[in-house]
């Protein structure tokens, strides 16, 4: 198969070129690629090609007092849909003091519906006695990194983060962050609480103010440096105060990953006054206008390797609760299907680069997750490959079961009409028609 005459985004520029595939994999990059007999040549004249994108912070099939409507068959439509062709994503909690291959076991039945290529990350819920060997057995089977929280039940406290910190070290393993001080958001919520007039959704935004997020980057950052610790990747970066303790250490020469989340570059906390603001309620919360320009510069300036979603999907009804009484809301929003129309509506504005651009959206977190053969385009790199038409458009529709969108009032200057899974049309002009089962990509190499 040859894709000829499009604009493609190659080794950090657009350039007018072809792109030749077999056995799942681009084998040839050039002008004017000629065509064998019967070989099937799809013409992109006027479009665009870029890397499929990997979106390596979802929340698939998750359970957090009431059930995702996104599992993996759902969630996968819509991240091919929006040009996503790998997901790595978080399980929720298991079971109180289970084993770390609980939950694994269980995503990866739950993925066997995904349509897309995907990952995992592992969930650290507690530590005890069989934590290191049950993270070096992981390890073996391809899980390169684990997340905990700082917050919500089964946080870790200070002590066993750094025994996990230090596990790590030791296994050569990321650990991911959720990083927020929990007992300051609990006493925020119950003065609220105390006063029933004040539980309407900006409340949620209020109670976790950015200095609960910023304390906790520069608590976790110390330990790292402190123990010599240089594989923590902070999830979901919001806050300007963050940056600018994430600013401080890698002045210092601390290495670690930073991942924002494009609800943070789109959208602010004015949308909590709206009649259906409880739809944005998710942690962290959306913040104060003029906050992304912290972002924004915190990304022209290095500091941020990746932009995901933290796609996690609630029904409208799921999450009306939420109107009168935040507190009780399930958290999280829709995204895996709007991340790379916005961004690549931000590289057509001149905003990023196309170096920031491919780097954000794919190429570092296949880098920084160890996916072997993702996250750019390249000769004998898998052809997950998306085809964009420039013009103006908005999200009218959207393939999540949520039904629902965050960002229908943004106007997008990119529109996804192809998308191949290693090498195979899954998304033809705008219609799914996926034949090509998803598969487990993590490096065990």
């Amino acid at each position: 198969m040859i894709l000829k005459n499009a604009n493609v985004l190659y080794n950090d520029k657009i350039d007018k070129l072809d792109i030749k595939i077999e056995n799942e994999k681009i084998i040839k990059i050039d002008s004017n690629i000629e065509a064998k007999k019967n070989e099937s040549v799809l013409d992109y004249k006027d479009k665009y090609i870029i890397a499929g994108g990997i979106d390596p912070h979802t929340h698939f099939n998750i359970f957090t007092n009431t059930q995702s409507s996104d599992d993996f068959h759902s969630g996968s439509i819509a991240a091919l849909h929006g040009g996503t062709t790998t997901v790595i994503d978080h399980p929720g909690f298991g079971p109180k003091d289970c084993a770390l291959n609980h939950q694994i076991n269980k995503y990866h039945e739950y993925a066997k519906q995904s349509l897309c290529d995907y990952a995992l990350h592992g969930v650290a819920q507690h530590i005890n006695e069989s934590t290191f060997d049950e993270m070096k057995s992981l390890k073996q089977s391809g899980i390169h990194s684990f997340k905990m929280y700082l917050t919500y039940l089964y946080r870790l406290e200070d002590n066993d983060v750094i025994k996990l910190l230090n596990y790590a070290k030791e296994l050569d393993i990321i650990i991911c962050v959720h990083a927020e001080n929990h007992f300051g958001i609990e006493y925020l919520k119950k003065i609220y609480k105390e006063r029933t007039d004040l539980l309407e959704p900006l409340k949620h935004a209020l109670s976790r103010a950015n200095i609960f997020e910023s304390e906790a980057v520069y608590r976790l950052l110390s330990f790292c440096e402190a123990i010599k610790f240089d594989k923590l990747y902070l999830v979901h970066m919001s806050a300007k105060e963050s940056f600018d303790v994430i600013r401080l250490f890698k002045d210092r020469g601390l290495k670690f990953y930073t991942e924002t989340c494009i609800q943070y570059l789109f959208l602010d906390d004015c949308v909590y006054l709206e009649d259906d603001g409880y739809k944005y309620i998710l942690s962290p919360p959306l913040r104060k206008k003029g906050n992304e320009k912290y972002i924004y510069q915190a990304i022209k300036d290095g500091l941020v390797d990746t932009i995901g979603t933290d796609h996690c999907t609630f029904s409208l009804e799921q999450k009306s609760i939420g109107k009168t009484d935040f507190s009780s809301c399930p958290n999280g929003t829709p995204g895996v299907e709007e991340r790379i129309a916005l961004l690549f509506t931000e590289f057509l504005k001149g905003t990023f680069t196309a170096k920031e651009f491919v780097d954000l959206s794919s190429k570092n977190a296949a880098s920084i997750f160890q996916l072997k053969n993702k996250g750019c385009i390249d000769k004998g790199i898998d052809a997950d490959i998306i085809v964009i038409e420039k013009g103006k458009y908005y999200f009218d529709k959207i393939h999540s079961l949520c039904g629902y969108t965050c960002y229908d009032k943004i106007e997008l200057q990119a529109k996804i009409t192809d998308v191949f899974l290693r090498g195979e049309h899954v998304i033809k002009d705008g219609q799914c028609i996926n034949k090509k089962q998803g598969i487990y990509v993590n490096n065990i190499d």
